[in-house]
């Protein structure tokens, strides 16, 4: 027995032995392709190391000293998925809108970061019809129900955030999740059960679990990946979890079908419907597969949960970070009211008068500049030698990505950068031919909290609405203030390129007060 242990353990100590000379190996011949770039911090094969551990502790740190000394150039930084290459500069960042897929890949570079293969669905990856769902039906169809979103809002907030005479102190961030995941599943499987607490923390687990998983991979070869992943992810668990609910809700739509064709009385309008009656997009096969349905449930609460844009920014985030700010400049909410209720005696409450809103699409736009969940971000991954407009060059299998933290905060860009300035972009939509310009989902080079080119997030129209919508609701119902009257906005959180608002911050809430 003690010989078959040390045998066991011999074989285990061989293949650990095997995968650092190999990551040794690969760190050398990648380190000689790569010398000619700007490095932050020591660049040797072993210094680097330096560079990785503070990586893990500063990572956002060293993407903006990477960008104070390289801006306008690209620079490299270690990290633990390898080298990173990271654009500095606006005309860096339209490169990379413009590359190709094949030459450089949002589905590889997604895959290196979050290991969805593994942490998700693979079927939802390779045909990922929903998204195209997501980008026509439920962009048109949030304007033409925009009742049922407000209905929503309007129930869960209150639960969440009682309407109470005093001031109230409230754990902002499980409010945040819930609302967020109660008002997006009202479009995605409809009422009642958008209105299911444990149906809601599923997705919100499941979210959770992907990039946890993701960083439990990284610490084994990919040979190894398969076994770890089965073992380790919990994907079968999530969806053990979703069948209970919606097993049965799929499989009386597909009863209705049959009974009645393609119209019904009450038919629903909602994700799974359209992705069933989405014939042009996918097959019947798949149009009616319990499981695959419910894998696109799951992974459409994850992309609206992390509104990915490719890895890193979420609407959770967003919108935390908007009622932070809420509550550390209180006296922006009367501006933001007068704004609403005009706007609305105007013209209703609807999705063209939100539009109509700049104040409100600026205090959103600014609050996420300021706090955007990611240091970096688009990522992309070089499935070829890729040339920048500047000459430099960087070999295939390299992971690239934007500066986005430091790009949202240069002084040249915005000027006073580290400075909260809520109406600044309802300020500029306000010059000539710049109307349009300057929203929240814009994209460019200046501006990629929801990525960049034909890998944008297409679900950004809707999950904008959404917070606008939320906003609108609270200026108009409660009065908002951090405790001990504080103006100084809760740090904001960073480890490794993830940065975002405070997790643990608390927030006064009391029924709004007239006069």
């Amino acid at each position: 027995m003690v010989v078959h242990l040390d045998s066991n353990l011999f074989t285990v100590g061989v293949i650990c032995l095997v995968f650092l000379v190999g990551k040794f190996v690969r760190a050398y011949h990648e380190n000689s392709k790569l010398s000619k770039i700007p490095t932050v911090g020591p660049d040797g094969i072993l210094t680097s190391y330096i560079t990785l551990f503070k990586w893990i502790s500063q990572g956002t740190e060293l993407i903006e000293e990477g960008y104070r000394q390289n801006r306008g150039r690209v620079f490299k930084v270690p990290s633990i998925n390898g080298w990173y290459i990271v654009a500095a500069g606006t005309r860096l960042v339209e490169d990379i809108r413009k590359a190709s897929e094949d030459e450089l890949s949002s589905r590889e570079a997604t895959y290196e970061v979050v290991h969805d293969y593994y942490t998700m669905y693979p079927d939802t990856l390779s045909d990922p019809y929903h998204a195209e769902v997501i980008r026509t039906k439920l962009t048109r169809d949030v304007g033409v129900h925009f009742d049922d979103l407000n209905e929503e809002i309007e129930d869960i907030v209150p639960k969440e955030i009682p309407l109470t005479e005093d001031w109230t102190e409230i754990h902002a961030w499980p409010k945040v999740m819930s609302i967020a995941a109660h008002t997006s599943n009202r479009f995605f499987v409809g009422l009642p059960l958008s209105r299911n607490s444990d149906f809601c923390k599923l997705n919100i687990d499941f979210a959770e679990s992907v990039f946890r998983n993701a960083t439990i991979l990284l610490l084994f070869p990919k040979f190894l990946h398969p076994i770890v992943g089965r073992i380790f992810t919990g994907r079968r668990v999530a969806m053990r979890r979703i069948k209970k609910y919606l097993k049965p809700i799929i499989e009386e739509r597909l009863r209705m079908k049959e009974q009645f064709g393609e119209d019904w009385a009450d038919k629903p309008n909602d994700l799974i419907q359209w992705s069933m009656d989405a014939e042009e997009l996918a097959p019947l096969s798949k149009r009616t597969s319990v499981e695959d349905l419910c894998a696109r449930v799951l992974t459409v609460n994850f992309a609206s949960i992390n509104t990915t844009s490719n890895v890193g920014l979420t609407y959770l985030d967003f919108l935390l970070s908007v009622l932070l700010q809420l509550a550390a400049h209180p006296e922006f909410a009367d501006p933001l009211r007068n704004e609403v209720e005009s706007v609305v005696e105007r013209e209703g409450w609807t999705k063209p008068a939100l539009n109509q809103m700049w104040m409100l699409d600026s205090f959103v736009t600014e609050s996420v500049r300021l706090q955007p969940t990611g240091a970096m971000v688009p990522f992309r991954k070089a499935m070829k030698d890729f040339t920048f407009s500047d000459g430099t060059t960087v070999p295939a299998g390299t992971l690239v990505t934007t500066a986005a933290w430091s790009i949202l905060r240069d002084e040249e860009l915005y000027p006073n950068g580290n400075e909260f300035k809520p109406f600044r972009f309802s300020e500029l939509r306000e010059k000539e031919e710049e109307s349009m310009k300057h929203q929240l989902v814009t994209v460019n080079p200046e501006w990629m909290v929801f990525g960049q080119g034909k890998h944008a997030c297409p679900g950004r129209f809707f999950a904008s609405t959404e917070i606008k919508a939320i906003l609108a609701h609270v200026v108009l119902h409660y009065d908002v203030k951090l405790p001990n009257d504080s103006k100084e906005t809760p740090a904001t959180f960073k480890k490794q390129i993830h940065t975002g608002p405070s997790l643990e911050a608390t927030v006064m809430f009391r029924k709004r007060r007239f006069g």
